[in-house]
């Protein structure tokens, strides 16, 4: 397991702007990992539990990009998001809610796809009032990672 979960960021005032938003950055997908693995533990079915490890494990790979960045620095995740400025926003629309009532897979897709989007919309929040082009390019990057998940959600779900 990554060594970001032997302890909870915490938001000091004696680091600097970059790795105090690097640290609001780890906590949100530390958030986001807990949520996907306490739902896996209490799913009903194979396939959702499945769904949700899966969502699981890829916070904790953005977890450690993140770990990464305040161990490395932050050079390549701006590079990547001038690269990235055009990048569409991510389709939000549910899954068929008349059938997510009954269907748990469909439940968690939706549930899912939910808390990413919300995750999108608050890096992308933090980009735009950011007043440093960095940490804005920085978090801009983080909403492209969340444009990724909210992709392979709806990959996965779009066959249920």
């Amino acid at each position: 397991m990554a060594k970001c979960f032997n302890s909870i960021p915490t938001m000091r005032e004696d680091v600097g702007p970059v790795q105090h938003m690097l640290r609001l950055a780890l906590a949100t997908v530390l958030n986001h990992y807990k949520f996907y693995m306490d739902a896996a533990r209490v799913a009903q079915t194979t396939t959702a539990k499945a769904l949700l490890t899966l969502l699981a494990e890829s916070e904790e790979e953005v977890a450690g990009k993140i770990e990464e960045m305040m161990a490395r620095g932050i050079v390549e995740a701006v590079d990547l998001a001038g690269k990235m400025m055009n990048d569409d926003t991510p389709d939000g629309t549910p899954f068929d809610l008349a059938r997510a009532e009954t269907d748990p897979r469909l439940f968690v897709c939706n549930k899912a796809l939910e808390q990413e989007i919300k995750a999108y919309t608050f890096f992308l929040s933090i980009a735009a009032r950011a007043r440093s082009e960095v940490i804005s390019r920085l978090f801009q990057y983080f909403a492209h990672v969340k444009s990724e998940q909210i992709a392979r959600i709806r990959r996965v779900c779009e066959t249920f």
